[in-house]
């Protein structure tokens, strides 16, 4: 486990450490039932792409903050101890006792509130970096203890490795997938609010008549196995819902099936990010050109997943 989070980090020249925060990707999300507490049971295969946000850790006698790149403005404008890097950094803090401080440098190059899980993927590689820079050597099972804490999706962050998610996102099960995959994402760069995507999702299956919940998957390590079958026996529950609140995401989605021969074409998360699924980064990469020349308002990227 050390070696697993060891090898997310790279040294700077001048002892500053640097983390990747890559792009979360449900490939699929079905949702299978509702807590007492009100948190939605999921059942959901997440992937990671290579790129995203980066953060940069730096030696220093408190904690401080700073945000660059094309989205820090939206971040910029919020409390600082409102963003969940700093949670991560207070919370890593107190769990050790440490008394150190650092300088973090984020840039941030994920949409912000896109289905990407960024927050989230941001909070981890805080959590792998401070946890290096302090030298407080917790393992990945308690970084993902206090990671829990911080949001349901971090703790799966913390790896990057293909997993499939079950409970809140509690329930994790690393796999490796014999598939790699080009990948474009699309993002409209329209927020989407994901309490009332799950509110929409409860009133959607109610108005046509549909059980509350999914069913879930029995032999699911064989399904996501193999691409054409998650095509066909999974989906993205809660994208009827969040199309009516973002018809965008619709759009972005007729032009991939329309301009594009693909493998799988969804949206991620809560959206409002859709990705397509192509047999190598070269397709991947053409298509996100011929989107950025038809759609320059939109935010696009290619990438690669899987193996």
């Amino acid at each position: 486990m050390k070696n697993n989070l060891q090898n997310r980090i790279q040294p700077g020249p001048d002892g500053s450490l640097f983390v990747k925060a890559p792009a979360k990707v449900n490939i699929f999300l079905h949702i299978t039932g509702r807590r007492d507490d009100g948190y939605h049971l999921l059942e959901s295969l997440f992937s990671f792409t290579k790129k995203g946000d980066l953060l940069r850790f730096l030696p220093a006698k408190t904690i401080e903050l700073s945000i660059s790149g094309p989205f820090s403005e939206v971040l910029s404008a919020e409390k600082a101890a409102d963003n969940l890097v700093m949670k991560a950094a207070v919370a890593l803090a107190a769990h050790t006792g440490v008394q150190k401080g650092a300088t973090i440098e984020l840039e941030k190059n994920l949409p912000v509130a896109s289905g990407l899980g960024g927050g989230s993927a941001d909070a981890a590689a805080t959590l792998i970096g401070l946890n290096a820079l302090w030298e407080t050597d917790l393992t990945l099972d308690q970084l993902s203890s206090i990671a829990l804490s911080l949001g349901a999706d971090i703790p799966a962050c913390l790896s990057s490795g293909s997993q499939i998610v079950r409970g809140i996102g509690d329930v994790r099960q690393p796999i490796e997938l014999p598939w790699s995959a080009g990948i474009v994402i699309i993002n409209p760069l329209k927020k989407v609010s994901t309490p009332e995507v799950f509110d929409g999702f409860c009133e959607f299956r109610d108005r046509r008549g549909l059980p509350p919940f999914d069913v879930a998957i029995t032999d699911l390590e064989k399904v996501v196995s193999d691409l054409s079958l998650l095509d066909v026996l999974t989906s993205n529950s809660l994208q009827d819902s969040a199309v009516q609140l973002c018809p965008e995401i619709m759009e972005a989605e007729r032009f991939l099936r329309l301009n594009t021969q693909n493998e799988l074409i969804r949206m991620s998360g809560s959206g409002a990010s859709v990705f397509a699924l192509y047999h190598d980064k070269a397709a991947a990469e053409s298509v996100a050109r011929r989107a950025k020349e038809q759609a320059p308002n939109w935010w696009i990227m290619a990438d690669t997943i899987g193996c």
